[in-house]
């Protein structure tokens, strides 16, 4: 069987996955493959090959440019000082979205934007999928399946309660002095706090921390490639032989034909010629918004309107009472989050939102509002920077400002021309209540927040988006258990598009789990 995989993201690479230990099943990657340039790749090599205090002075300042502030809420990230995971290769032209909109969705580059993200790995909670086509017991292996993968550092608290490990897990480097001060706080006032409806707990990522030297490079790329990126797992079944990538390719249109196999539609980026594929099965994993578009390209009567489920992004400070001393003067340390709080507002996880914390580090003071970023470059911040932790959180999809996906023209031989956008400009209602509750255990941790400097994230710009074409069990509406759209059989859409809803918890890992789950599922049948 011949399968194409349209993307090379996380999504991408669970579909390989679940196909590559069969040896009858061909595997042909369709990606616009976007990498580093090989100056930076030298430096990069050099780099992984000493310790850091060998490192040349040149090859550090060339890799470690800080994210670049733009109009998001967020400054732009950056991978080993490039933005190549955010350039324009045709992926992106043609998406409209509002000033303080994401106006750059969609990744072109060989693992997508598993190349700048947080590591946070964690499954959606069993009640989740109480509204789902298909339930945790259906899911679950395919977590189990994607961990055997993924390297995870975690450690076993009261997250597990809600979110099992799924995965036997390596210890987390050494924590912050603040991480751990909150962590201890919380045990000391753990039975108040929980009464409060909220847990707190040590961060889950994909990174393989044992070999971790901590150099405090995390979030600018880390010269031994500790992090997960999707890229780890296509290289090497590209290096294996299982995988016949074909880069430099910006895919336009699927489609399948009664009695006949499915087909993609794409352009040749260095010739600018149009392409054609034949596949067995066809499995589009080119984004939230990318596989949208394809498929709006694709059906023979498409939406003129979809809703986009967003899990909405919000930045609050918090302010501590103790200090831990000025971090700038501190060893370095790993600067991935280190600790998160989950808030409940129903009695099983289900409508929540999680908040990721942060320590110190140039890349989370330059997200900080103004006031805060005025005082840390005058000279004067050890004051400041000693107690203050960056709260990036988020609310589920249901409780987020509703978004929409309009269609206004599909020019010959290019994407669709789309438009992003709020229906509504109201603020959250669950916004007022978070807050609240920060405040209320906030003394118990010592860790108040800031509300004055609460900021909000433009439309799409969380990049934990989805659900255009959600599963339904008919199909109707959307896709089907499956990811397939009504009156097709062997192309599945299988990327975040299909989520039913966005939790506030991470989503990669079940984007990802979801992914294989749905290809093995095609497999049989």
């Amino acid at each position: 069987m011949r399968n194409i995989i349209i993307g090379s993201g996380p999504a991408a690479a669970a579909a390989v996955l679940a196909l590559e230990s069969d040896g009858s099943e061909q595997i042909t990657v369709l990606d616009i493959g976007a990498k580093l340039d090989a100056r930076t790749q030298e430096a990069i090599g050099r780099m992984s090959a000493s310790a850091p205090g060998d490192w040349l002075d040149a090859d550090l300042a060339m890799i470690q440019k800080q994210p670049v502030k733009g109009g998001t809420m967020l400054p732009e990230k950056r991978s080993f000082g490039s933005r190549y995971m955010f350039d324009n290769r045709g992926q992106q032209r043609g998406i409209l979205t509002s000033a303080d909109g994401n106006d750059a969705a969609v990744s072109g580059a060989l693992g997508g934007f598993s190349n700048v993200w947080g590591a946070q790995i964690m499954p959606f909670s069993a009640s989740t999928f109480r509204n789902w086509p298909f339930s945790w017991q259906d899911i679950e292996p395919h977590y189990q399946a994607v961990l055997r993968e993924v390297p995870l550092a975690a450690q076993l608290d009261d997250y597990a309660e809600r979110f099992p490990l799924l995965a036997e897990a390596a210890p987390l480097p050494p924590l912050a002095r603040r991480t751990s001060a909150v962590l201890d706080r919380y045990s000391r006032h753990r039975d108040a706090i929980r009464r409060s409806g909220v847990i707190v707990g040590a961060a889950r990522l994909a990174f393989e921390s044992k070999p971790c030297v901590r150099c405090g490079l995390c979030m600018t790329g880390c010269p031994y490639d500790l992090i997960y990126s999707a890229r780890h797992t296509i290289n090497k079944f590209i290096a294996k032989g299982r995988i016949d990538y074909l880069g430099d390719v910006l895919v336009l249109g699927v489609d399948e034909r009664p009695g006949q196999r499915p087909t993609v539609r794409g352009v040749d980026l260095t010739t600018d010629r149009m392409i054609n594929f034949e596949a067995d099965r066809v499995f589009v994993a080119a984004g939230g918004l990318g596989s949208t578009r394809i498929l709006l390209n694709s059906l023979p009567n498409p939406p003129q309107r979809l809703e986009l489920a967003e899990s909405m992004q919000f930045l609050v400070p918090f302010l501590s009472r103790g200090s831990v001393g000025d971090p700038r003067g501190q060893d370095p340390e790993f600067t991935l989050n280190q600790f998160n709080m989950l808030l409940e507002f129903d009695d099983d996880a289900y409508t929540t939102s999680q908040i990721h914390c942060y320590p110190h580090n140039p890349a989370i003071v330059g997200a900080l509002p103004s006031v805060l970023r005025r005082r840390a470059m005058n000279g004067v911040s050890g004051a400041v920077l000693g107690r203050v932790t960056a709260g990036l959180g988020y609310l589920p999809s249901w409780e987020s400002p509703r978004l929409t996906v309009d269609l206004l023209w599909c020019p010959e031989g290019r994407l669709p021309v789309i438009e992003v956008k709020r229906a509504s400009e109201e603020a959250p209602r669950m916004l007022k209540s978070v807050i609240k509750r920060l405040m209320t255990i906030g003394p118990k941790l010592d860790l108040t927040p800031v509300p004055q400097l609460l900021r909000s994230a433009g439309p799409a710009k969380s990049y934990h988006f989805g659900g255009t074409f959600p599963h339904t069990r008919s199909g109707q509406q959307g896709t089907d258990p499956l990811g397939r759209p009504a009156g097709w059989s062997n192309i599945h859409l299988i990327d975040a598009s299909v989520l039913p809803t966005v939790p506030s918890t991470t989503f990669t890992l079940s984007v990802m789990a979801n992914a294989h789950r749905i290809v093995s599922g095609s497999r049989r049948g």
